[in-house]
């Protein structure tokens, strides 16, 4: 992982974030569930004209802007061709492009900043040795594949640019001290204007835009893609095309959502609990990316294939872009597992079709509320041993009761640590908790996607939360061992949050891009996963935990004697059903065991106790 940025709950609307320079190890982060990547045409149905692959770098001049006598900007930092690897203090993956095997181009701004100490700006680009002829096409659009992890001087101020730029001559191009795309319309075009702080696009991701402004009908066209910022990861790019631009293309652009974040505030839940299940509005933002002007474009919407409803319709001029909402969507009560299929519909016949689809789901339980989609994209914190808190918030649609939380622990956390859930307010404050319970790592997860073992915290008291409240679910290690916990996908700035030594600020709230995997449960029977328990102590015997546990085949249950004694073995569901009695008859002094098979068990919390001659003892187990 790398930075974190400090903002409050009670300030989430204002805005803006505290750099700092705290810089653990980097980890993939999941491409953002409302920015789905642009699916790439196939080129036999494209009127390709020109491509480039990057497998012969001496198509490419590389340089930089200190080299061209602006010495404002760094000296040393250039893009990298060839069959390269990121570096630096927090290493990336490498582009995972269609040719990548034969060499792609990358600026490795990390490494640089790591070497440099990160001050100053750098300003670096490469572009083409020989011109392109453009003559014998009026409309022309370029098509890339790409991978760009933003850090943005920590401060999502708008520091980071990554352009791609136009020239006629080879000598003419966008004023080199300058970043905006207004400052050079038709010759200069920013990728990803929206990003922020940390923010990561899809490894691959597919780039595909229109550069008539700047190209169409010219008999000699170069390209440059230039990169300017302070200590970023990386950009890299491959397998370039210019292809004829289609009449008639609209497509899903940069926000995707069925809760329309941007414009109502409303969290997106993977998980639903019935009681809580409401109204939302789903959204899309389409653009077109054909040279005809597009009348009657609409988003329409099936969930679990039944369609539901299209959005008002509106006319997209050449290059216009619009958000489409779809409003009146209630999620339904009943428990099942939601398929979202987002369509953009349009008067015209799309040349491009696969573009025009987002493909989304959630799922409505009995009593869970999740905002992860049982994906791991990381760890946190990267330093187990770390003192912190990680919060995860949610809204209330209607009353409820919390009975607990639940977190998803993860393998490598230290048995017998000391670990503890909370509730926490709008403005991060502790108002309720769970005992403080020691971790078994019987019930941590190797970061297998959906495949999510809970650790279960219930709370002291049950925490009654009202209609339109905003509480985080809360977990929290006091450092020293090592514990960490799972991260999911990608969050919106201000709605995820961690405690602890992060930043420039100290042990402060920081926000985080990824969400923690820590759920509420409004379950009233939930119970603390902490098997093993003992809940009546015995002088003359001792019961151990059964192992393995969680069990879904065979458990072995040991228990020591002091004297010989008679044994029976009893076992419960969670309603105090009798699943299981054995009587074992005399046993000797010392260490014994039961073989016990849970195969005809249903999955759950049960209780076994061993019965010896006239005292009992009772522990929990938990069946897969």
């Amino acid at each position: 992982m790398k930075k974190f940025y400090l903002l409050l709950l009670s300030v989430v609307t204002a805005g803006g974030a505290l750099a700092q320079s705290y810089q653990p190890l980097v980890r993939q982060k999941a491409q953002d569930m409302r920015m789905p990547a642009v699916v790439q045409q196939d080129a036999a149905d494209r009127e390709v004209f020109w491509i480039n692959n990057l497998s012969d770098c001496s198509d490419w001049m590389i340089d930089n802007a200190f080299n061209n006598g602006y010495d404002q900007f760094v000296e040393g930092l250039n893009f990298e061709c060839g069959d390269v690897e990121p570096e630096g203090p927090a290493a990336i993956t490498a582009l995972n492009s269609t040719t990548s095997g034969n060499g792609f181009m990358m600026v490795d701004s990390d490494e640089f900043g790591g070497e440099e100490g990160g001050s100053g700006i750098e300003n670096c680009w490469f572009q083409t040795v020989e011109p392109i002829d453009c003559s014998e096409h009026e409309f022309v659009s370029i098509s890339f594949e790409t991978y760009y992890y933003m850090w943005d001087n920590g401060s999502s101020d708008g520091n980071e640019y990554c352009l791609v730029e136009v020239s006629t001559d080879g000598v003419t191009w966008p004023d080199v001290e300058t970043f905006e795309e207004s400052d050079a319309p038709g010759m200069r075009y920013e990728l990803w204007p929206d990003m922020s702080t940390q923010d990561a696009v899809a490894n691959p991701t597919t780039q595909t835009f229109d550069i008539t402004a700047g190209a169409g009908g010219e008999s000699q066209v170069w390209l440059r893609f230039r990169w300017k910022g302070t200590w970023g990861y990386a950009w890299m790019v491959d397998d370039i095309q210019l292809y004829d631009t289609p009449a008639n293309d609209v497509r899903i652009d940069t926000y995707a959502t069925y809760t329309d974040y941007n414009g109502t505030n409303m969290y997106e839940y993977s998980a639903w609990p019935q009681s809580q299940v409401t109204e939302v509005q789903m959204a899309a933002k389409v653009a077109n990316a054909g040279y005809n002007p597009q009348p009657g474009v609409g988003l329409q919407v099936n969930v679990n294939g039944s369609d539901i409803g299209t959005s008002d319709l509106v006319d997209l001029a050449y290059q216009g872009t619009d958000t489409l909402r779809l409003v009146g969507y209630t999620i339904p009560s009943d428990i099942d597992t939601y398929e979202i299929e987002m369509n953009i519909v349009t008067d015209s016949i799309d040349e491009n079709a696969a573009d025009n689809t987002f493909m989304q789901s959630f799922e409505v339980t009995e009593y869970v509320f999740g905002r992860d989609d049982l994906t791991y994209t990381g760890v946190f914190p990267s330093t187990g041993t770390d003192e912190f808190i990680a919060a995860t918030p949610f809204q209330f649609f209607e009353d409820a009761t919390i009975y607990a939380v639940q977190v998803a622990i993860m393998d490598g956390s230290e048995a017998g640590t000391d670990i503890i859930a909370h509730i926490l307010d709008a403005d991060l404050e502790i108002m309720f908790s769970s005992e403080e319970l020691q971790l078994n790592p019987a019930f941590t997860n190797a970061g297998d996607d959906g495949d999510v073992t809970w650790y279960t915290f219930t709370l002291e008291d049950p925490y009654q939360a009202s209609a339109g409240e905003l509480v985080a679910a809360a977990f929290e290690h006091y450092g020293g061992s090592d514990v960490q916990i799972g991260e999911s996908i990608y969050c919106d700035d201000n709605t995820a949050f961690v405690y602890g030594d992060f930043g420039s600020a100290g042990f402060d709230w920081y926000y985080s891009n990824d969400v923690p995997m820590i759920r509420l449960s409004l379950d009233p029977a939930a119970e603390d996963t902490p098997i093993g328990i003992v809940e009546q102590a015995s002088v003359n015997f001792k019961l151990f935990q059964n192992n393995p546990n969680p069990a879904n085949d065979v458990t072995r249950i040991r228990y020591t004697l002091n004297q010989a004694n008679k044994v029976s073995l009893q076992v419960r569901d969670i309603t105090g059903k009798l699943v299981f009695d054995q009587v074992y008859g005399q046993q000797n002094t010392g260490t014994n065991s039961i073989e016990l098979n849970v195969n005809a068990f249903g999955a759950g919390v049960y209780t076994y106790t061993l019965t010896v001659g006239e005292e009992q003892v009772t522990r929990k187990m938990m069946v897969k």
